[in-house]
């Protein structure tokens, strides 16, 4: 494998045991949020430094104070609230408030701290923020407003766009745009027809058009054989797709952009080994050719106990070292 390689993390990050324990007992009105937010702000330094140590090139806060994926969006947004019904996020033991879209939306009162804790990031380093995709969203949601699912994830796009726009402002610089309904749809049966993936491909477009930053459309949960090439040809730096749920064989790609290769297992308590790891990623290379390649998560790690979830997180590191070595 001739590529470079390395290693990141993106998403939610689980809570350590104590933030959990005083997250309970802040909902039951024994624990002040004075005390929830300092642990908080402990497990993001924690995290920080594991990445440092790992030798990360870019670096999470792990949206410690996200409840879900979607809540900071949400609360940043006009014409959406967060909604009373929970639902179960994917085949995962985790559940989210579905959103509820109920009027034009449009980009609310903006505060960077609801997205990524950038004063406890290094400033010397990439800061990465995870944001579910449009498509996605726009098939979480429980739409109440607007007549069809074009025109909503239209709008959710041009309300993504500005909050990248702000968050760049603030001095985030890559992206990952998390689209999994691309590949998977729990509620629906039916494959994404071709209308489906042209609203999907035109709404990714417009989220990152015009804004100097580097993106990455992951996927997750699904086969994303079919799609990579149509995925490929978006305005984006890189490419993620999950590894545990992909035909890497049946491709047969070469790219100049990054490919963000899913290759350890985010709902499987098992630490992986980082020489398999490498073995993986190298016969990947063999299929789907990059200059570029990130090994990641497969999704978000919060599904996982803090310490599996931190112990993988060091052999995805050691797995990038190990390529390295062999070249």
């Amino acid at each position: 494998m001739k590529m470079p390689t390395s290693a990141e993390l993106g998403g939610i990050h689980p809570r350590s045991e104590q933030l959990i324990e005083l997250t309970r007992s802040y909902d039951r009105g024994k624990t002040e949020r004075a005390s929830v937010e300092k642990q908080i702000e402990l497990d993001t330094i924690e995290l920080v430094k594991l990445q440092d140590e790992s030798g990360f090139e870019n670096f999470t806060d792990g949206a410690f104070s996200w409840q879900d994926q979607f809540r900071p969006v949400v609360e940043s947004l006009d014409g959406i609230t967060t909604g009373t019904r929970y639902s179960r996020w994917f085949d995962t033991n985790t559940f989210y408030k579905k959103p509820t879209v109920n009027g034009k939306i449009g980009l609310a009162l903006f505060d960077t701290k609801k997205f990524i804790r950038t004063d406890l990031l290094p400033k010397s380093e990439t800061w990465k923020v995870s944001l579910v995709g449009p498509y996605t969203f726009s098939e979480l949601a429980e739409n109440l407003h607007y007549k069809t699912q074009s025109d909503l994830v239209s709008d959710l796009a041009l309300a993504e766009h500005e909050i990248i726009q702000r968050l760049k402002a603030d001095g985030v610089s890559q992206f990952q745009i998390s689209e999994p309904c691309l590949v998977y749809r729990p509620y629906r049966e039916q494959a994404l027809s071709n209308a489906e993936l042209e609203i999907a491909l035109a709404t990714l477009r417009g989220t990152v058009e015009g804004i100097d930053a580097r993106f990455t459309v992951q996927t997750y949960f699904g086969d994303a054989t079919t799609i990579l090439p149509y995925l490929l040809k978006l305005p984006v730096d890189g490419i993620g797709f999950d590894l545990f749920e992909t035909d890497h064989t049946r491709s047969k790609i070469e790219t100049k952009k990054t490919l963000a290769l899913g290759i350890v297992d985010s709902r499987e308590s098992n630490i992986e080994d980082p020489r398999w790891i490498a073995e993986t990623a190298t016969r990947v290379s063999k299929h789907i050719f990059s200059d570029n390649v990130v090994l990641v998560p497969n999704s978000d790690l919060k599904f996982v106990p803090r310490k599996v979830a931190d112990a993988k997180s060091r052999v995805l590191a050691e797995a990038a070292r190990l390529v390295e070595e062999r070249k």
